[in-house]
């Protein structure tokens, strides 16, 4: 990575959360039929990718890919752990 800010790696890192903690959570709530929760978390990840596919194309590195990429790993372990806290 080289002059990228810590901000821009920030925001990359949140948007995987983002991304991922809903695909996550909304696995869990489909397999137990859970179809409030389900709905919650379908919208959420479908406004979640309208809004990356609009604004990340700034980002191209291996080095934001990878700041992503644990992004959307912590993503999925944060959906799981809320999922299994509403449930």
């Amino acid at each position: 990575m080289g002059g990228e800010r810590v901000i821009d790696l920030l925001e990359i890192l949140l948007r995987g959360v983002l991304q991922v903690a809903p695909v996550a959570a909304g696995t869990v709530f489909i397999s137990r039929g859970q179809y409030h929760y389900a709905a919650v978390t379908s919208f959420m990840i479908s406004f979640m990718w309208w809004l990356n596919a609009g604004t990340s194309s700034g980002y191209r590195s291996w080095g934001f890919a990878a700041v992503y990429a644990c992004g959307a790993s912590l993503g999925a372990l944060l959906g799981m752990w809320a999922s299994r806290r509403l449930t």
